[in-house]
């Protein structure tokens, strides 16, 4: 049996990332020994331990802790030897065979560890990062993975290595097939309408392009009565995004019109009370609503610079529109709107096309990665 370290830096608030680690470790084959290695303790741990997967914890410098993607701190580069040490003697103590990482910081700390202990290692690629961040973590990734997996093409593409093999995010797809019906999902959520409704789902940061969610709202309102729903909190980061964007709501005119739903840990309730998920973000990795809104027969409005538009057959599962225009997003919403009849084949036809993300045939190409390292 190989004896696999799968490292995530998150072992509390449970992102897209974790939520996909959660989905390979249930369906993996038997014969993988799946060990979790997370940075700090905390619910996500909690729940792999109670999944039966065995949990180990290595806590990093504060400093280190603090770092995010979009502001490297010099400073916690003198935490760095530490942290990579600590891995390194885990994974002897754990006795790992293989190393897989499953985010930035984890790339960072725990490939170069691998490396220490002569171990091979495979990153799973999850984000687009652009500048200072990019040029910080490629050379890593570069020499200290034996195999990347990236979650579109766009990752793939931003990280240009060679070895990268391109598997999209997993669904649970039996657990869509009993979602309520659209006017009790809306009931639970606090929606009082029974008209055309909107959403956007998951994470409150800026680069998600709730701002323009909002000022897409009020150009669709211009010509339908319709609803909009914004489900979802400030988790990570932007905690003052969501004060901002209550404060677009009423300067746009939209207090009648739009609803804030709290984060969700099952989101599958809000795409069963949706007509058309909106997915506003700029340069977003994968979009994993947009999939999770397919799994739910909801067809997707997005832009076209990220991986969310791998997610969409443009025309038929929804509609992706150029990057940043704001106006033709607002009109593919209509068109969608406007014809329920339009919007339950886009749905429809989306239900059939997320059966390509089910979770046991990503498992078993994941799998199969770390089987040929081995062998």
């Amino acid at each position: 049996m190989t004896r696999v370290a799968f490292v995530d830096q998150q072992g509390d608030a449970a992102g897209g990332a974790e939520e996909s680690l959660a989905l390979l470790l249930r369906f993996l084959p038997p014969s993988l020994k799946p060990i979790a290695v997370f940075f700090r303790d905390g619910a996500f741990a909690r729940r792999v331990r109670e999944s039966g997967i065995d949990v180990e914890i290595c806590e990093i410098a504060p400093a280190l802790a603090r770092v995010q993607r979009e502001h490297p701190m010099r400073a916690a580069l003198t935490s760095m030897p530490s942290a990579v040490t600590s891995l390194s003697r885990l994974y002897k103590r754990i006795q790992a065979d293989v190393v897989y990482t499953n985010t930035i910081k984890a790339h960072v700390l725990a490939a170069p560890a691998a490396r220490m202990r002569g171990l091979a290692t495979v990153c799973h690629l999850r984000d687009l990062l652009e500048g200072t961040g990019r040029a910080l973590v490629r050379p890593v990734l570069a020499t200290c993975s034996t195999q990347r997996v990236a979650i579109s093409q766009a990752v793939a593409q931003c990280y240009g290595l060679r070895n990268t093999h391109v598997i999209p995010n997993p669904l649970d797809l039996p657990s869509y097939d009993d979602l309520p019906d659209r006017m009790k999902a809306r009931a639970a959520l606090g929606i009082d309408w029974d008209g055309p409704l909107v959403g956007i789902v998951g994470r409150i940061n800026r680069w998600k392009g709730h701002d323009r969610f909002l000022r897409i709202a009020r150009r669709v309102r211009e010509e339908l009565d319709c609803r909009f729903v914004v489900v979802g909190d400030a988790i990570f980061r932007d905690l003052d995004f969501a004060d901002e964007l209550r404060a677009t709501v009423r300067s746009l005119g939209l207090l009648d019109a739009v609803s804030f739903v709290p984060w969700l840990d099952d989101p599958r309730i809000a795409y069963a009370a949706l007509d058309v998920l909106a997915n506003c973000s700029t340069r977003e990795p994968f979009g994993r609503t947009t999939i999770e809104a397919a799994a739910a027969g909801r067809p997707t409005v997005c832009f076209d610079d990220g991986g969310a538009r791998e997610g969409v057959i443009d025309g038929t599962t929804g509609h992706v529109v150029r990057a940043g225009d704001e106006t033709a997003f607002a009109r593919a919403l209509l068109s969608l709107l406007s014809s329920p009849e339009a919007a339950r084949t886009a749905g429809s036809l989306a239900r059939t096309h997320a059966q390509t993300y089910a979770a046991p045939l990503h498992a078993a190409r994941v799998a199969s990665i770390i089987q040929t390292l081995v062998a």
